[in-house]
């Protein structure tokens, strides 16, 4: 099987069942320790930004996972309900300022950037979608 399909809750404590989950699906689909570490670090920072800052209200959301392995890609694709964000139109970071010029945030959106092959956003049914995908070599 190369296709995985979970949930998650909009609550931060999901971040530790998000890894566990990374990891069931990285042994069974064999894949490279740098892959599964750059589809981790990138989830856990995506999915921080989608708790943290996509729902207004205190309700219960859940937050879906398709993970599949298409010939050398694995492609994941994150849908929740909250308010519409696409977390790919803010510019990069400038790297090269001093401590004192950086603004605080943005780097886990630009982490994710450099870590994925591709990635992109669209909003379908009231639902932010993101894909993202990492070539496997």
């Amino acid at each position: 099987m190369n296709s995985f399909a979970f949930q998650l809750k909009n609550d931060l404590d999901e971040l530790n069942k998000l890894a566990a989950k990374l990891e069931e699906i990285g042994e069974k689909l064999s894949l490279p320790q740098k892959v599964q570490f750059d589809v981790n670090l990138s989830l856990d920072e995506l999915i921080t930004n989608i708790i943290s800052y996509s729902f207004k209200d205190e309700k219960e959301h859940l937050i879906d996972f398709v993970v599949e392995l298409e010939d050398n890609k694995l492609i994941i694709t994150v849908t929740d309900d909250g308010n519409e964000f696409d977390p790919f139109a803010k510019p990069d970071p400038n790297l090269d300022t001093s401590v004192e010029e950086k603004h605080i945030g943005g780097l886990g959106i630009f982490f994710i950037k450099q870590k994925m092959t591709e990635y992109s956003y669209k909003r379908n049914n009231k639902k932010n979608i993101v894909t993202l995908v990492k070539k496997i070599d």
